[in-house]
């Protein structure tokens, strides 16, 4: 059998730790770092996570890994809370290209394996970039938009190898050591996209950067795998799940870098609801609520797929409606992540237009782009149309933006020394930033144990 995305995956994880990486990446990868720790320090107070760590921590697993709330732990178990973390409240990056948030499962497995082994500044930078390279590659070519039309959660796949490539790089596998532990991550992928909505999307992140970091740690020790899943046609990951032969392509790894393709959030909830919030937002200015008879939403086939929930129960469902969010849009919210919360639920003028929504698929109609109408009962109509929302690829967030949304979410739990950990963050690759970042996060982790003292 032909191996060569093995063997192009191989030949990329094995040579990252001697690549030198230029500058236009590593700040991208700094992008992500910044986006990232945002995100999941925001998501602290949640349950979801709170549930996981609460989980792991009966394990009482002995190690150096540090999870966002300050315990250390073996690297495994703070892997998947930290995975947890990152896509809890489905604000963190994602790669428009393959519909896959990759950093969340690639630094969480990172910042996890990094921290038990001590792993210097660059090592883990490199590490980070080729996960996020693997995963990212593999998912091209459709693979990733497809992953999701047929139900299957595209990070919950692809963070897999993405998760596994990075401990890989960072632990220095060998070639047949990388082999097996990518096998060893095929087997175990996983993730359902009907989940999103629930706690158990941000849990599919969570296994797959536990499942990347379990593989590549029993693959150093001996544990063996089939080595033919990225190359099998049929009875490969991808023709598994696909049930036709299918494959992806890696031989662009090391040449075309998708970390510079990445796509950052303005807004909290699924990326194919912000075009129809930014509409709504267009139609706020002069909106009328009454004798309104009904709202249209012409989006692309995907959206009403993966945003499915209509009139959603919960502040996770809100993040998945399409309704929700055209409505949030027309009442002048934000899409922050307050705007995702029981009392935004439980606010009439939002929830009694999520009923007047018609979502109608239009296969014209890009996954950054939308169009919205409100019509009313005399017969007249009003229309919106985004071509790309805010943090699609022409419409990107710069690093102004990123640092405003880092200070938003993190200052209000880290207070000072989110500037702290935001500076520290900024200048990675300098000697010294991983202690700096780790002391931050461990010295507030009286406060992350706020939640779990008072429950």
């Amino acid at each position: 059998m032909n191996n060569a995305n093995l063997d192009a995956v191989c030949d990329f994880v094995c040579g990252m730790p001697a690549r030198t990486l230029s500058a236009e990446v590593i700040d991208a990868a700094k992008q992500c770092w910044v986006d990232w720790f945002a995100v999941a320090i925001a998501a602290l107070p949640d349950p979801a996570p709170s549930i996981v760590r609460d989980q792991i921590l009966g394990w009482g697993s002995r190690g150096r890994a540090l999870s966002l709330y300050g315990d250390r732990t073996a690297a495994a178990p703070a892997a998947l809370v930290n995975g947890t973390l990152a896509h809890c409240l489905d604000y963190d990056d994602v790669h428009l290209g393959t519909a896959c948030h990759a950093s969340a499962p690639t630094l969480a497995a990172v910042l996890a394996a990094g921290t038990d082994r001590g792993s210097s500044e660059l090592d883990l930078l490199k590490a980070f970039v080729a996960g996020f390279e693997v995963g990212t590659t593999m998912g091209g070519n459709g693979i990733g938009v497809t992953l999701a039309d047929r139900g299957w959660h595209p990070t919950g796949i692809l963070g897999h190898f993405s998760a596994v490539s990075a401990v890989a790089a960072l632990l220095n596998l060998t070639r047949g050591q990388i082999a097996h532990a990518l096998g060893l991550a095929a087997t175990q992928t996983g993730g359902l996209q009907a989940s999103g909505g629930s706690m158990a999307k941000p849990f599919h992140v969570g296994k797959a950067a536990m499942n990347g970091v379990m593989a590549a740690g029993l693959a150093q020790r001996g544990l063996e795998a089939e080595t033919q899943l990225l190359d099998h046609q049929d009875a490969g990951i991808l023709g598994c799940l696909f049930q036709k032969a299918t494959l992806a392509r890696f031989d662009t790894l090391g040449r075309s870098w998708q970390i510079l393709r990445n796509s950052f959030k303005p807004y909290a909830a699924c990326q194919l609801t912000h075009a129809v919030f930014e509409a709504g937002r267009k139609l706020a200015r002069d909106f009328q609520p009454k004798d309104l008879h009904a709202i249209r939403a012409h989006v692309n086939p995907l959206a009403p797929k993966v945003a499915s929930r209509l009139r959603p129960a919960t502040p996770m469902e809100g993040k998945f409606s399409i309704p929700y969010c055209i409505a949030l849009g027309l009442n002048g919210h934000a899409a922050g992540p307050a705007d995702f919360s029981s009392a935004r639920l439980a606010d009439s003028a939002v929830m009694d237009l999520t009923g007047l929504v018609e979502v109608i698929p239009d296969e014209k109609v890009e996954r950054w782009s939308s169009r919205v109408e409100l019509a009313y009962r005399d017969g007249s109509t009003r229309a919106a149309e985004i071509d790309a929302a805010l943090g699609s690829l022409t419409r990107p967030l710069a690093w102004p933006d990123l640092e405003a949304k880092f200070m938003a979410a993190v200052e209000p739990i880290l207070r000072a020394d989110a500037a702290r950990l935001l500076a520290a963050l900024r200048s990675f690759e300098a000697a010294g930033r991983a202690a700096e970042v780790a002391a931050l996060i461990e010295r507030n982790r009286a406060v992350f144990n706020a939640r779990r003292t008072n429950a």
